[in-house]
């Protein structure tokens, strides 16, 4: 019984189990080619004015943009609806819902932002994961993720925070979004936008 759950636990998710948070996924470290997706430019970093904190709402937390773009405060992504994807370079799960996202993306328009914070890798590997899983949204980086864990309280990716314009986290979902009609539900229900 015990064997049969450690064969089980790696497959679970991309929790501590998820491998060596410093490496891009398995897959890529076997030198396996990526699964090919559309090539993607999610743009750099906003430009935000600042503003004041809420306590139901994103940490005052500025993290440097993983691509162009300067440091982006959590706090300051205000003024439209937002999903934010905590996401690593090593997240198998993360790679395979980011097609997801980009749909989403493409259907959204400017009724909701989309954002991602890379977690827990060197930020080479970051930049080479947001072509190789298609991120099709602007990140900032955390190298090591202590920020993103104590202030954010994401442990592990994929997490999912939808916060609306106001700047309140109205929902979260941990884990991998399995489908598109999950991921459409979950921006209708928390963000009140129908993609």
């Amino acid at each position: 019984m015990l064997i049969a759950l450690v064969l089980v636990l790696p497959l679970a998710g991309c929790g501590a189990v998820g491998g060596d948070a410093r490496t891009p996924s398995r897959d890529r470290m076997a030198g396996a080619e990526p699964a090919a997706t559309a090539p993607t430019d999610p743009g750099p970093c906003p430009r935000l004015d600042r503003a004041q904190p809420r306590e139901d709402g994103l940490p005052d937390l500025e993290l440097p943009c993983l691509g162009d773009g300067p440091p982006v405060n959590l706090a300051d992504l205000r003024g439209t609806p937002m999903v934010l994807n905590v996401w690593a370079a090593w997240c198998t799960n993360c790679d395979r819902e980011m097609p997801l996202f980009a749909d989403a993306v493409a259907r959204a328009g400017d009724r909701v932002r989309f954002f991602g914070v890379h977690y827990k890798a060197a930020r080479d590997f970051g930049l080479r994961s947001v072509e190789d899983f298609g991120v099709p949204f602007p990140s900032v980086h955390d190298e090591d993720g202590d920020l993103v864990v104590r202030r954010l309280g994401a442990y592990a990716p994929p997490q999912t925070f939808f916060v609306t314009a106001e700047g309140r986290i109205a929902g979260r979902e941990i884990g991998e979004i399995t489908s598109q009609q999950r991921l459409d539900d979950l921006v209708r229900r928390y963000l009140g936008v129908r993609l």
